[in-house]
C-alpha cells in the first residue's frame, strides 16, 4: 500500500496510494486492513511536513486498531503522534507515546527495519533533548506503564498542555475531573489515600518503585495538591 515509495521518500505518491487503498477498505467494510492504510498514510503525511493530515490519519487507525486489538499497527501510529508532538515542541507527550510503542512492539515481537528507525531518530531526538535526561526517561516509564485501550484513549485525548491553555479562569480553579487521571494513575491514587508508601503500592500492583513514584508525580502535578496527604481528600471526594 505504498509503504515501499514512502521508505524511498516519494511521499507524495505513498500518500495517494494509502488514500486509495483507505477508501476501498472504508468503501468494502474491510476494517482490518483499514488500519494499514491510515498510519501509512500519516507517515507519507508526516514525513511530507503535513502534521496535521498526519495526526487525522494516525488518530483514525487508533480507532480501528483499538476495535481490532491490534497492537503492532497501534504502536506504529503512537510513535506517529509521538513525532507529531515532538514538531509541535510537547517533549512530555512525545516521551509517553514513544515509551507505549515500545513497549507494544516488544509485546508483539516487532522489530523496526533500520529504515524505520531513521525516519523516526530526528524527531525522538529533537524531543528528548528538551528534556533532561532523568524527565526524559521518566515519561518513557510512564508511557510503558500503559495498556493498549489506555495509551489510545491517552492519545486521543487533549495534551496537558492544550488543555491548560484552553481552560477558563473558572476552569483553571476548579477540581480536575477523575478523568485527568489514567487509569493506572487512578488506581494508585487509591493506594496512596489509603496511606500506602510507594514501596507498598510496586508491591500491590506489581510495578517497580521507581514508576509508582513517577505515578505519583503526575498525580500530583495533574490535580495541583501539593503533598500525598491532600490525594485522600480528592478521593473522597470522588466517592461523594
Amino acid at each position: 500500500m505504498g509503504y515501499v515509495s514512502i521508505l524511498e521518500g516519494d511521499y507524495e505518491r505513498g500518500a495517494a496510494l494509502n488514500e486509495e487503498a483507505a477508501g476501498l477498505c472504508r468503501e468494502r467494510g474491510y476494517k482490518n486492513g483499514l488500519q494499514h492504510a491510515l498510519d501509512h498514510l500519516g507517515w507519507a503525511a508526516l514525513l511530507g511536513g503535513d502534521h496535521e493530515g498526519a495526526k487525522a490519519a494516525y488518530e483514525e487507525s487508533l480507532v480501528v486498531c483499538k476495535e481490532l486489538g491490534d497492537k503492532m499497527i497501534a504502536s506504529e501510529s503512537l510513535e506517529g503522534l509521538a513525532c507529531v508532538a515532538a514538531t509541535r515542541g510537547e517533549a512530555e507527550q512525545a516521551a509517553r507515546l514513544f515509551g507505549v510503542a515500545e513497549a507494544l512492539r516488544e509485546a508483539v515481537g516487532y522489530q523496526h527495519m533500520p529504515e524505520e528507525d531513521a525516519l523516526r531518530e530526528p524527531y525522538l531526538a529533537g524531543a528528548s533533548s528538551q528534556l533532561g535526561e532523568a524527565a526524559w526517561e521518566a515519561e518513557l516509564v510512564e508511557g510503558r506503564t500503559m495498556e493498549l485501550e489506555e495509551a489510545v484513549e491517552y492519545a486521543l485525548s487533549e495534551d496537558d498542555s492544550s488543555m491548560i491553555a484552553s481552560r477558563t479562569p473558572e476552569q483553571t480553579s476548579a477540581t480536575p475531573r477523575p478523568s485527568a487521571l489514567s487509569r493506572r494513575e487512578r488506581e494508585v491514587a487509591k493506594l496512596v489515600a489509603r496511606g500506602l508508601t510507594n514501596r507498598q503500592i510496586a508491591e500491590e500492583l506489581v510495578l517497580s518503585e521507581r514508576t509508582v513514584e513517577n505515578h505519583v508525580r503526575n498525580i500530583l502535578k495533574k490535580l495541583k495538591l501539593p503533598s500525598r496527604s491532600e490525594v485522600a481528600t480528592w478521593v473522597e471526594a470522588q466517592r461523594s
